[in-house]
């Protein structure tokens, strides 16, 4: 790949249904986990989080309840009973490995819309669409519980082992999120191939970018976890993309 990498500007315009927009508390504190959620946003966005609605959210403190509500309210009806345990696997993956938890859940919102009985056509299962081997391969190797394909049924263990699949990733891209976004969605050694062939991924990355937009204008709207979850479940089914620009940095 040389020494270029790339980076994803997205300016969105989102469809929600209040236009009232929180002020941040001058005397929030910035916790580590906060630290960690902005500085992977940064790599995700690259030059485009100086305007981006999640940088608004650098004073807004702790995320943890809109994750909680944001997933209630994501879950099928019939699997909502668990979804304190569904979001804090959400919450302990983003921690472990520094990543945005609203990232964790456009991932996820994208691959399966959050229905963690979901089965794709090429075998993968599960919230975070993985395939089995590839699932003892990583669990191997991350020390992670892993007896069979029904291991990825359940949603924690699907969201540990598919966070870490994006953390191996991650590396092996030197943290180029167009890049190892797109390894996740076809895999490392075609995406290799498509850069040396200069045929640059970006609609799996588009999509997922869309969604983690329209969770962070949902986070902002001003009211309470309860009220920014609906509008977030609202958002991510009325996207409109105003400008999407793909931009290539580096010699």
């Amino acid at each position: 790949m040389g020494t270029k990498f790339f980076f994803i500007l997205v300016a969105a315009t989102i469809c929600f249904s209040t236009s009232s927009i929180a002020v941040p508390a001058a005397h929030d504190q910035v916790t580590p986990q906060t630290e960690s959620r902005l500085s992977h946003a940064k790599e995700l966005l690259g030059k485009g989080y100086r305007k981006s609605v999640v940088r608004k959210s650098e004073s807004t403190g702790d995320i943890t309840d809109f994750v909680k509500e944001a997933t209630r309210k994501f879950l099928p009806k019939r699997y909502r009973k668990s979804s304190d345990q569904v979001a804090q696997a959400i919450l302990d993956s983003a921690d472990k490995f520094h990543f945005d938890p609203v990232f964790l859940m456009a991932v996820i919102q994208n691959e399966s819309s959050f229905n963690p009985k979901r089965l794709g056509s090429l075998g993968e299962i599960g919230l975070m669409q993985i395939k089995p081997a590839t699932a003892e391969w990583i669990a191997n190797r991350y020390d992670l519980d892993y007896k069979s394909k029904k291991t990825l049924l359940d949603p924690v263990s699907n969201i540990k082992i598919g966070s870490a699949l994006l953390d191996k990733l991650r590396h092996q891209f030197e943290s180029q999120s167009r890049l190892y976004l797109s390894a996740y969605n076809i895999g490392a050694k075609k995406v290799r191939s498509m850069v040396v062939n200069k045929k640059i991924p970006k609609e799996y990355v588009l999509a997922v970018m869309k969604r983690y937009i329209a969770m962070y204008s949902a986070f902002k709207v001003d009211g309470d976890s309860k009220v920014r979850g609906e509008i977030a479940f609202h958002n991510t089914r009325n996207l409109t993309l105003k400008k999407v620009k793909i931009a290539l940095n580096g010699t």
